[in-house]
């Protein structure tokens, strides 16, 4: 009996020892906690979208439209495709060709360029757009971190669509759109250092086509499309968000699968998986989060506005209806105990020394001396 009462305050010191640094520590850090907004509280338009008429095509029948730069040599042929060849060296630097052709396509007009093309694997590829505003500003309609650039090439035929718009808005945010048109276009094949052989780029498809729309005020739509804008009003901030989930009703062909996307502009915030629409039921609640970005909707919302983008990866949409968007940020407690001032870190070295040396020795300290009186 002498032994468990003398161990009792033994007890009592180790459970305060451990409970004291939560106690008066909790504080010290950020804590996160998650802030949901309704994303319909703005909501005024459902778009159905799809690609309408061609408005220009490459014939493949004129070399003089077609130039060829680049540090490696490279051979271009036309003969109803174009074709890229290039034997890159073995060298320590990256090698590249270039093939550019002048275009002509006004951005008033919302076009789309669609390529089909396959290079060889084991080298990159990319495509990239210039152009000219209206008072004669030279841009670039391409930046780094795109999907159309540094592409590994797979052996085998892809198709590739772009909507300059949106590639010009993600470009040059501050530049006039009105006015605007792409006057090139260039396809590059790369190497990486080291990497040497021969590399090819085949072209049997380029073309541009108008962007149909067709705009409601509701929260649904009927008809034939292959994508649904649905504007939420003046662009939401992404720092610290966390997840969305959409609540949607769809029908469209046997062959529908979706991927549906949050935007803030023309840029990608979050992403959700791919959907196929159910059989026992349209409801959909789709889980949409900024880890998941993968890629990039043909078609996007107003430049000062932020949507639900809803495009089908195969197949058409023939029914839509928006029900709910949820919209959750991660929000830091703005508490002024909560920043590590000097004073905070003063104090949290001091309990690291008491709770993580000077308790742990007195403990064993007292235990020894209990069982050296009991002995």
């Amino acid at each position: 009996m002498r032994i468990r009462l003398r161990l009792y305050p033994i007890l009592v010191i180790l459970v305060l020892t451990l409970a004291i640094p939560t106690i008066f520590l909790r504080g010290t850090f950020q804590q996160k906690t998650v802030l949901e907004v309704d994303g319909l509280n703005n909501f005024s338009s459902l778009e159905s979208v799809s690609l309408g008429p061609i408005i220009w095509a490459e014939s493949f029948n004129n070399l003089t439209t077609w130039s060829l730069s680049s540090n490696a040599p490279g051979v271009l042929q036309l003969n109803s495709s174009m074709v890229l060849s290039v034997a890159f060296p073995l060298k320590s630097v990256p090698q590249a060709v270039t093939a550019s052709r002048t275009l002509n396509l006004s951005l008033d007009k919302n076009p789309a360029i669609t390529l089909t093309l396959a290079v060889t694997s084991g080298a990159s590829y990319g495509i990239r757009f210039y152009g000219l505003t209206s008072s004669g500003t030279n841009f670039a309609a391409w930046r780094e971190g795109s999907l159309l650039q540094h592409r590994r090439g797979l052996g085998t035929q892809e198709t590739i669509s772009a909507n300059l718009v949106s590639e010009f808005l993600l470009a040059n945010p501050k530049l006039p759109l009105a006015g605007s048109r792409i006057t090139k276009l260039s396809l590059y094949i790369e190497a990486a250092p080291l990497i040497s052989g021969k590399f090819s780029m085949k072209l049997t498809t380029l073309q541009a086509n108008l962007i149909v729309t067709n705009k409601i005020e509701s929260n649904r739509l009927n008809g034939n499309f292959t994508a649904v804008i649905a504007d939420l009003g003046p662009t939401i901030q992404s720092q610290g968000l966390f997840q969305v989930f959409v609540g949607l009703d769809i029908k469209g062909s046997t062959d529908l699968s979706y991927v549906p996307y949050f935007i803030s502009g023309a840029s990608v915030l979050a992403q959700g998986f791919t959907y196929i629409p159910k059989v026992a039921t349209t409801y959909e609640l789709a889980l949409l989060q900024p880890s998941f970005v993968n890629s990039s909707p043909l078609f996007v919302g107003k430049p000062s506005s932020s949507s639900i983008v809803v495009s089908a990866k195969t197949g058409e949409m023939t029914f839509f209806r928006l029900n709910s968007v949820s919209i959750r940020f991660l929000s830091s407690l703005s508490a002024p105990a909560q920043a590590l001032s000097p004073a905070n870190y003063q104090l949290l070295l001091f309990y690291y020394f008491i709770f993580l040396f000077v308790a742990p020795t007195g403990m064993i300290v007292l235990l020894v001396k209990v069982f050296r009186d009991e002995e």
